[in-house]
């Protein structure tokens, strides 16, 4: 089985819609129009993800859909940008950082108020369509991944069929559910940024937090060829600085802290896979046999361009008090990483969308070999 999957990294989510319209127009040409059986999607990807497996009848239609809906995306879909929301919320973190100790008051969970994205989603996102799906073998599974904030476990939640087998692994724990909007915006909750999600008695955080393993999901549900789309250009040199005779800006640090935790994982997978794929090579095949591990087919994706400097060159996009927020972190130049998860705004996300078609088309021969193969 074919499976997808899909990393984090907020507004960059729109890259991947655009690698996602490639394979489907590469698909299409094999007439293929479910060529995924498994969709798996952290945080950004958890939400293309769900937007994939309700329609992975059609997979060309669905790619359409969701260009549609990436491409005319404003910032006040996502997050309330009303000065008034915002005001609020910056006072009560000032209050309840000098005088929370005095008052004994609920600490605020966020910078931003995301319920505009929870109507987005559900508005949107036909979720009855994924059990259909299933019924009719156009989809096997669908996995999407969030933190659960009290035991800090990563937890997988999976819809699927009956061939679908659960696993538990240190901090790591698949449940079986019924995916709704709140298991899309737990997953897609970017720490302290966006608000944590309740689901039942727990609260949840965005998917990529101590996730190290975003591939391992697919893995378990069965897949025996995975095409992984990161969000993060690939670098293997190190980064020239310049001197610098000041300490490193809140935005920096906040920047740094982010990639960490949103993109580090799936590019450190994709290397952890590539290295037991060569060992097993050099491992004479009479003995591949006594392994308890074996090969994994992958095509890996990734920007071709620096997200993070298209964010910053287009940070006059944002609404103007998110730029006046950020600029209390530190120089915006400090916060194009921030930015770019944040900038939900039609110049940035239909840029990405067509970086990610060019990015899918470049690749088309491995695309084309992936999706020909069984």
């Amino acid at each position: 089985m074919k499976a997808l999957v899909l990393s984090g990294g907020g507004a960059r989510g729109a890259y991947q819609v655009g690698v996602l319209s490639a394979v489907a127009e590469l698909a299409e040409s094999l007439k293929q129009k479910s060529p995924f059986k498994i969709y798996t999607g952290i945080s950004a990807g958890a939400i293309n993800a769900s937007f994939c497996a309700a329609g992975a009848d059609d997979l060309h239609l669905t790619t359409k859909y969701l260009i549609q809906l990436w491409s005319e995306l404003t910032s006040d879909q996502i997050f309330k940008t009303d000065a008034i929301s915002l005001g609020k919320i910056g006072l009560k973190w000032m209050g309840e950082l000098s005088f929370g100790a005095l008052s004994g008051a609920e600490a605020n969970r966020s910078l931003l108020d995301t319920q505009p994205l929870s109507e987005l989603i559900r508005n949107n996102c036909e979720f009855s369509k994924i059990d259909r799906n299933i019924e009719s073998g156009h989809l096997c599974s669908l996995a999407i991944t969030a933190l659960d904030y009290k035991s800090s476990t990563t937890i997988t939640f999976v819809q699927g069929n009956d061939q679908v087998k659960l696993w538990q692994r240190s901090r790591r724990v698949s449940e079986l559910t019924e995916i709704k909007t709140e298991h899309v915006m737990a997953s897609s909750a970017i720490p302290i940024l966006f608000p944590p999600a309740q689901i039942a008695e727990r609260y949840f955080g965005d998917g990529c937090i101590r996730n190290l393993t975003p591939i391992s999901p697919a893995i378990h549900l069965g897949a025996e060829k995975i095409l992984v789309i990161g969000v993060r250009k690939q670098s293997t040199t190190a980064y020239e600085q310049k001197a610098s005779l000041r300490p490193p800006s809140v935005a920096r640090v906040v920047n740094v802290l982010l990639n960490s935790v949103l993109l580090d994982g799936v590019e450190v997978d994709i290397e952890r896979l590539e290295r037991i794929n060569e060992f097993i090579r050099r491992v004479p095949d009479t003995h591949h046999e006594q392994l308890n591990f074996k090969t994994m087919d992958y095509v890996f994706i990734n920007p071709s361009e620096d997200i993070g400097q298209i964010a910053a060159e287009l940070s006059t996009r944002l609404p103007r008090v998110i730029r006046y927020l950020l600029k209390g972190l530190g120089p915006l130049e400090d916060a194009s990483e921030i930015m770019s998860y944040l900038m939900f705004e039609k110049a940035f996300t239909s840029r990405l969308i067509e970086i990610g078609y060019e990015d899918g088309m470049r690749s088309k021969e491995a695309i084309l070999k992936f999706l020909s193969e069984d």
